[in-house]
């Protein structure tokens, strides 16, 4: 009987190894499934992230080359079209003291009624009105003093 439980007993520890040892397999694969787990993400990471860099770079490229394309633009206007050189003035004197309407002669109040139509497109301002009325008056004069 003794040697009989002596019997079970090494069964039992025979068996309860081979649990253990499954168990410990069964870790180790675990361990090895996700280790190429990782190893898949991390090289999903670089891939990503390659792909990332060469679209940056891309990016940079295309914008490298709208600012060439801009400044060749550029360059064919300024050949193509060189602006005509403007005489140099000489400075102008300062502008003589604006005359009154009054003061004026018949002659500056037709120049100055000619240089109001050019510039303001017509008679209708109030300092054309007035020169207007002051060509009346010196016409009418002059009319009267012949």
């Amino acid at each position: 009987m003794a040697e009989e439980k002596k019997e079970k007993k090494e069964k039992k520890d025979t068996k309860e190894e081979v649990k253990k040892e499954k168990k410990v397999e069964e870790k180790k694969e675990e361990e090895v499934v996700e280790e190429e787990k990782t190893k898949e993400v991390k090289k999903e990471k670089k891939e990503k992230e390659k792909k990332e860099d060469k679209k940056e770079e891309e990016v940079k490229v295309e914008e490298e080359e709208k600012k060439i394309e801009k400044v060749e633009k550029e360059e064919v206007k300024e050949e193509a079209a060189p602006e005509p050189e403007k005489p140099v003035e000489a400075p102008k004197p300062p502008a003589p003291k604006k005359k009154k309407i009054n003061r004026m002669t018949l002659a500056e109040i037709e120049e100055k009624l000619k240089e109001t139509k050019e510039k303001m497109g017509g008679v209708d301002s109030k300092y054309a009105q007035h020169l207007l009325r002051r060509k009346e008056i010196l016409s009418g004069k002059e009319k009267k003093g012949d």
